[in-house]
């Protein structure tokens, strides 16, 4: 009789040998935790006999393996995890121990704790900063382009082109990878996309050589958002403005151990204004000049609809198939009407012309992506793939009219032209890329090697005709119409290596890199061919003086390849006063960059502050050329170098639990040189500017209050300045039932003083342009989500320690 308990243990522990030992980890904020460890013991000695680490929700599952020992077979469970109390548990074998719930190490403060975790809207890595976005009020109803506004030494213009910096060379990624929803023609359409559905902005100034080296000021990694809450869960806003301006979207994801799938649908409408003012004087004999003015208004009406799918299967604990498929329909029509004087060199007028124009346009564009990963066991690094095609049809329409009068402002005996134009683009984008990293713990070190192609090919075909007045019907202008190919091929591969040796982290990369790139001009049979084999070497180096202190230096060369339609070398002639051509002999730019940052971090304080300083060879750069008979043509010339040198600096101040603030500057010195002595296009100055945020949180954290505010100096450019810019934006929002429901209102440049004016000085010419458009505006904004909000709901006491899953 006293060996049947000691049978029933073996019958007990056999059977649980061929079982496992499985649950559920959560953090202190009840938040499932991932790379929590898991141990199992041996009670006698507490030596390990196997673990793992829990999943990306929380999970694990211990195989136990088989005992040939003659120990008492008595065993324990120990998971642990930063800054938590450990939880020990005793097991005879096989058990479920459903939800565990960890407590907060209790010599820990928990004020620090949580006030560093409210400042958690920056982190810095080893080559780059994260901006995570979510509490962003200031752009609840907006865009993806209005969160990038917010962001330190980021600006995005009136036509969607977006600069770091100051330096409008920026590589835009969507979710790492190129996408055609970030055009070739120097706009994007990223405002089509809702501001709800990014998760951070990555800003890396000195990429490593991990990433592409293309952008002279760096990359910006927009990072959409993935579900990442077990259920069903989802969430509508509806958003609108003064002056005619409409937003929707609705997104649901559901989620399980096996697969989590999403969709989104956002739609956006908006009416506005586009003006322009030009005042242009040439000096014909000394003292002496004509003046040409124009003066146009005109209207601006667009509408998106833009759609996201995607899924992740789990098909194993260390291994993920991804599929995604982004799509954007958009619409676009502008109108306006263009009024012209020139007057002669004593200031009488010399003859006057009115241009009307109607320009409509359409877009589709559509992402596809496949991506798998297969993680090493013990967290040891990973392995991945992504394959992802990009593809864009656009269309032009344009209807032009011209009426011409004399210099006593009657009509003139010319007859009025009629224009009208058709222009089909297609925009193709693919990209193959593996990666592979592998982590060596013991040695506190990681090494990364990685492969990948970019294709890209755009093909263009402009048509346009000319009404003949005595017949009534169209003819074709052949000076005016062209059909363009391009092509661009890339293909590289890169090494990094880094390694953390006590307070000092270092990292070292090259990436090898093949390109060719193909502009061809069918209708004149213009074609170019060029090809270019560089390496692109990175360092970066860290020094932690202490947990809250950090230095960091970093190189990287880079390289700044024309886009197809700075290569085109056809002429438009869409406006007869301001002619556009590109330059096939365009040769790339190749930048070294150097990097000296100091980061400070508190529980109330965080500093981020950064030297840094570009040499520039051969500058791809925007210039105007002025010729006699009063035109003008914008195209692109590569001058000598440039040279910056400037300083970024972020602060962070949280006072109150209640109230943060961020305060960034951003400035440098630029040189530009150039030994062409038929032009002046050497220029310098100090370009600055400065963004300031405060958020206040009120009715116990129930209510917020944001203000914006910013102020761009002028801005050198190689043939003139970039006038000085400002504007000021308020927001508040009040959520309820638990922060499902929320609704707020904003009101963006309070002041309306949003614009663009530049003033241009060459020999003998002298050109200032303003810019302006709708920028003031009130928005009402409501959303409301359901499912679980952030992973913390808490559990009954009942079910808090080993429930069934």
């Amino acid at each position: 009789m006293r060996l049947i308990p000691f049978f029933l243990f073996l019958i007990a522990t056999t059977y649980s040998f061929g079982q496992g030992i499985k649950g559920r980890v959560f953090n202190a904020e009840n938040s499932p935790i991932e790379y929590a460890s898991v141990r199992f013991l041996w009670l006698s000695d507490s030596s390990v006999i196997t673990g793992e680490y829990t999943d990306v929700e929380g999970k694990f599952e211990l195989t136990i393996p088989k005992l040939n020992s003659e120990r008492e077979h008595r065993f324990l469970l120990k998971i642990t995890l930063a800054n938590h109390e450990p939880f020990v548990k005793e097991v005879i074998g096989a058990i479920n121990l459903g939800d565990i719930y960890l407590e907060l190490d209790k010599t820990i403060n928990i004020d620090e704790v949580t006030a560093s975790g409210s400042l958690d809207v920056l982190k810095a890595g080893i080559d780059k900063k994260v901006y995570n976005v979510a509490d962003d009020i200031s752009a609840k109803g907006g865009s993806v382009n209005d969160v990038l506004n917010n962001i330190p030494s980021i600006e995005v213009d009136q036509e969607g082109s977006i600069s770091l910096r100051g330096d409008g060379n920026v590589t835009i990624l969507i979710d790492g990878r190129p996408s055609t929803l970030v055009g070739n023609d120097g706009a994007n359409v990223l405002d089509a996309f809702p501001a709800n559905a990014i998760e951070r902005i990555e800003v890396v100034t000195n990429p490593s050589a991990k990433y592409d080296p293309d952008g002279t000021s760096g990359i910006i990694n927009i990072v959409l958002k993935k579900n990442k809450l077990k259920g069903f869960n989802g969430i509508i806003s509806a958003t609108a403005a003064t002056d005619n301006l409409y937003e929707a979207n609705v997104g649901v994801s559901y989620r399980n151990r096996k697969f989590n799938i999403n969709a989104n649908y956002s739609f956006n409408y908006y009416e506005g204004y586009r003006n322009y003012y030009n005042d242009l004087q040439r000096e014909v004999i000394p003292d002496s000049a004509t003046q040409l003015l124009q003066s146009r208004e005109g209207t601006d009406l667009k509408s998106n609809h833009t759609f996201v799918l995607g899924t992740d299967f789990y098909l194993s604990k260390r291994d993920v198939l991804g599929l995604s498929a982004t799509g954007v329909l958009g619409e676009r029509k502008r109108t306006g009407s263009l009024k012209s004087s020139q007057y002669d060199g004593v200031g009488a007028l010399a003859n006057r012309w009115d241009r009307n124009s109607e320009d409509p346009r359409n877009r589709k564009s559509v992402d596809f992506n496949v991506n798998y990963t297969h993680k090493l066991k013990e967290q040891k690094g990973e392995w991945s793939f992504n394959a992802n095609h990009s593809q864009a049809l656009k269309n032009i329409k344009g209807f032009y009219e011209e009426i011409y009068y004399d210099n006593l402002g009657q009509l003139s005996y010319l007859a009025p032209l009629n224009q009208q134009l058709n222009n089909d683009t297609k925009e193709k984008v693919t990209t193959f890329q593996t990666d592979f990293n592998r982590i060596f713990k013991d040695k506190k070190a990681r090494i990364e090697l990685g492969a990948k192609a970019i294709l890209r090919q755009d093909d263009l075909f402009t048509f346009s005709e000319t009404k003949d007045t005595l017949t009534g019907s169209f003819f074709e202008d052949t000076v005016a119409n062209y059909e363009y190919e391009y092509d661009e091929s890339i293909y590289s591969i890169y090494a990094t290596f880094g390694q953390e040796l006590g307070k000092f982290k270092y990292q070292a990369g090259l990436r090898g890199e093949y390109a060719e790139q193909v502009p061809n001009l069918i209708s004149t049979n213009q074609k170019f061919f060029n090809s270019y084999l560089n390496l692109f070497p990175s360092a970066h180096i860290k020094y932690a003086f202490s947990k809250k202190t950090e230095l960091s230096l970093s190189y990287s060369k880079r390289i700044n390849r024309a886009k197809s339609r700075q290569l085109n070398p056809f002429t438009s002639y869409a406006n007869p006063v301001n002619l556009r051509s590109g330059n096939p002999e365009l040769q790339p730019e190749y930048i070294h960059s150097f990097d000296l940052g100091v980061s400070y971090t508190d529980k109330k304080f965080i500093f981020s502050s950064s030297v840094f300083h570009k040499r520039t060879r051969d500058v791809i750069t925007r210039i105007k050329v002025y010729y006699p008979d009063n035109t003008a043509k914008v195209t692109y010339q590569n001058i000598e170098k440039s040279v910056s040198t400037g300083l970024e600096s972020v602060i962070i101040y949280k006072p109150f639990k209640w109230m943060k603030s961020t305060l960034s500057f951003n400035g440098n010195y630029l040189q530009y040189t150039s030994s062409d002595t038929t032009v002046d296009w050497n220029n310098s100055g100090i370009n600055w500017g400065v963004k300031y945020i405060l958020g206040i949180d009120f009715w116990k954290k129930t209510a917020s209050f944001q203000l914006n505010a910013k102020y761009n100096a002028p801005i050198v450019a190689p043939q003139g300045l970039v006038q000085p810019r400002a504007s000021v934006d308020l927001s508040i929002e009040k959520r309820f039932f638990d922060k499902r429901f929320s609704i707020g209102a904003r009101v963006t440049d309070l002041f309306d003083t949003k614009g663009f004016v530049i003033a241009l000085e060459q020999p003998g010419v002298h050109q200032e342009s303003e810019y302006k458009w709708r920028t003031r505006r009130f928005y009402l904004t409501m959303s409301y989500r359901w499912g679980k909000l952030d992973g913390k709901t808490r559990p009954s006491k009942r079910n808090s320690g080993g429930g069934m899953d």
